[in-house]
């Protein structure tokens, strides 16, 4: 399979990633919204939620960096700093999601207490870098695909609106991935939705 058979695939991966990351986000509102951490951590559910949003981490990761390479040439030195910046806040979020399957669903067992309470000190430190820093990475690839003007324009303003929103709305307990992964997910089909190099080329045949 050629580069540019694998970079529109790539495209899938962030379509199926955004579209799964929206669903459980809504979910999982839904859910347990109204409910103690530690409650919703205890539940078999909430494991099985958190696998998704892992797995779902690992198509984005794919999907960034077939999105990134489809637009490099255009996107520049300032495309690089935004996919780095992506690239950093996405795997510290998925540390964020990591620790949240793992020592979460345990902790709501052994100490539920902790669970429901606020970080503090270096913990809350890194909570709050973590989302920003996240944020931050997609706000600006947003811009560095918007600046590119190769995939679809309009999914990137929604990706950079999304990343802003994800920031506001994690802090008061809103859905805040929703629109971001709107954004993801049409920047994905986007780029799926570029003909593959055999069609181009029968097409230039034809």
């Amino acid at each position: 399979m050629s580069s540019s058979n694998l970079i529109r695939w790539s495209g899938l991966a962030a379509l199926i990633g955004g579209v799964t990351i929206a669903i459980l986000d809504v979910l999982e509102f839904v859910l347990y919204g109204g409910e103690a951490d530690s409650v919703a951590a205890a539940t078999s559910t909430f494991a099985i939620m958190y696998v998704l949003y892992m797995v779902a981490t690992v198509l984005i990761f794919l999907g960034l960096v077939g999105l990134y390479a489809r637009q490099a040439e255009k996107a520049g030195t300032f495309g690089v700093v935004a996919f780095v910046a992506a690239v950093a806040g996405m795997v510290m979020m998925s540390g964020f999601l990591w620790s949240a399957l793992t020592f979460g669903v345990w902790l709501a067992e052994v100490a539920p207490e902790i669970v429901d309470s606020e970080p503090t000190g270096v913990a809350a430190t890194m909570f709050m870098v973590t989302l920003a820093l996240f944020a931050l990475g997609w706000i600006l690839f947003g811009i560095a695909s918007l600046r590119a003007s190769v995939l679809n324009r309009i999914a990137s303003v929604v990706l950079i609106v999304g990343s802003v929103w994800f920031f506001v709305a994690f802090m008061i307990g809103f859905p805040a991935t929703v629109i971001f992964a709107i954004g993801l997910a049409w920047l994905g089909y986007s780029l799926w939705s570029i003909p593959s190099e055999s069609a181009a080329l029968a097409q230039e045949a034809a």
